[in-house]
């Protein structure tokens, strides 16, 4: 029987790597995936929930989680969450279940609210009538796998908060496109930032870096060079690795040093505006298919 689903441990996907796991949170679809199968396992999640809500506890004051429900609760939700977004692409259903979850613990004790569960059983109950009628919806095969099909494009960035935010509002207001800048989105349930990262980074399908002179280094000579911060280059190497060089561009700003392994990757270099290679961006954003020529 081939199997279809697999919770892998964690490990960061860098250039020059195989495809690696996910967080111990993902569950990943490394082959065929039916969608029937689909359902039972999202069926058993909600059969999970409706009984973590059932054992709520009152008190004279409030309903409280069960102290043992707790984590599991948290683990399941952020795993529901994944499996959507890796059965069904980005999702509205991903993004209530993450809003529905964050609310549910903004309260004094920190502890699932007994709402927020009524509301994500809600979400998934939702999912599960929507795939029973089109199972075809989460019916996925590993050759298929590939950039998403959407106009969320990520800003990879430094300190220079004037050029990051010239290059997202052309993005935005000359391409139409939605720009992804990390530090502007909700922490979706994210533990840590590295998982906030790979969470929005798979929605998108492309990636443009920003490489200012943000940090002076000394060579092994003695010599001074500046470049950009070491999360920009980290960054940009993991949108190599998992977008392909195609679909990364970078800008650098005069007088920013730039690793000779990054020499296949789209380069434009600006004096001082990114506006400078407007029209430029624009041709290799038709070209790699994002924008419509």
């Amino acid at each position: 029987m081939t199997t279809i689903l697999k919770l892998n441990e964690y490990s960061i996907q860098i250039p020059q790597q195989q495809n690696q796991a996910w967080p111990k949170s993902r569950i990943a679809l490394d082959e065929f995936v039916d969608g029937t199968e689909i359902i039972q396992i999202l069926e058993q999640y909600l059969a999970d929930f409706k009984g973590i809500l059932s054992r709520f506890v009152e008190t004279h004051d409030a309903i409280r989680i069960r102290r043992d429900d707790d984590p599991a609760w948290r683990q399941k939700v952020l795993e529901v969450r994944d499996l959507l977004t890796d059965a069904l692409g980005p999702n509205n259903y991903s993004r209530q279940i993450t809003e529905y979850y964050n609310e549910g613990i903004s309260n004094f004790t920190g502890s699932p609210s007994h709402k927020s569960v009524e509301d994500i059983i809600g979400v998934l109950g939702a999912v599960v009538t929507r795939l029973r009628r089109n199972p075809g919806l989460a019916q996925r095969t590993q050759g298929s796998a590939g950039p998403p099909a959407t106009k969320n494009i990520f800003v990879v960035h430094g300190r220079d908060e004037a050029k990051w935010r010239e290059l997202k509002d052309i993005l935005r207001e000359r391409f139409g496109l939605n720009p992804i800048i990390l530090q502007e989105q909700p922490d979706a349930g994210c533990p840590t930032l590295i998982e906030k990262f790979e969470y929005y980074a798979e929605m998108c399908s492309y990636a443009v870096a920003i490489f200012t002179p943000d940090d002076e280094v000394t060579d092994a000579n003695g010599e001074a060079y500046l470049q950009a911060r070491p999360n920009v280059i980290y960054e940009l190497g993991w949108f190599c690795g998992k977008l392909g060089r195609g679909r990364v561009m970078l800008l650098l700003k005069e007088e920013t040093s730039v690793f000779s392994d990054f020499g296949g990757i789209i380069q434009k270099r600006f004096r001082s505006n990114v506006s400078e290679k407007i029209e430029e961006i624009r041709k290799d954003l038709e070209a790699a298919g994002v924008l419509s020529q």
